[in-house]
């Protein structure tokens, strides 16, 4: 199976409960393996999941809001190549997320809700409020 990296959020070395779901929904689409900027419990993590875990743990993504984590994150995409990465809705997620978009030329799918693969196709859902 190919590799899913998902982004993990761990405030204070906690691992947020959006963060344990994707690590639960890549495991539908692939190998999950958790991503994380500092620190986090990695038993949590495996327990959840994650087979691999990056971790980034340098005074330099404190510092700066997210351009580091998108460049180090990117720089996995290229290495690895996995089959997609999941992060949460935050507004730094989201950033990150589109940012590496860009820098490894990608497909970019913002506020999905559900991930489903079938064979070698992977489908999203969104919800749409006040929509078609």
């Amino acid at each position: 199976m190919t590799e899913v990296l998902v982004l993990i959020d761990a405030p204070d070395g906690k691992v947020t409960k959006p963060s344990l779901e994707l690590l639960t929904i890549a495991r539908r689409i692939g190998e999950p393996s958790a991503v994380v900027f500092g620190s986090a419990d990695n038993g949590v993590l495996a327990e959840y999941g994650a087979e691999k875990i990056y971790t980034y743990d340098d005074a330099v993504y404190d510092e700066y809001l997210v351009g580091p984590k998108a460049e180090a994150l990117s720089q996995l995409v290229a290495e690895v190549s996995p089959a997609a990465v999941l992060t949460g809705s935050s507004t730094e997620a989201k950033e990150i997320s589109a940012r590496v978009a860009l820098k490894t030329e990608s497909g970019w799918i913002g506020d999905a809700v559900d991930v489903q693969a079938d064979g070698g196709t992977v489908t999203t859902t969104q919800s749409v409020f006040a929509g078609n």
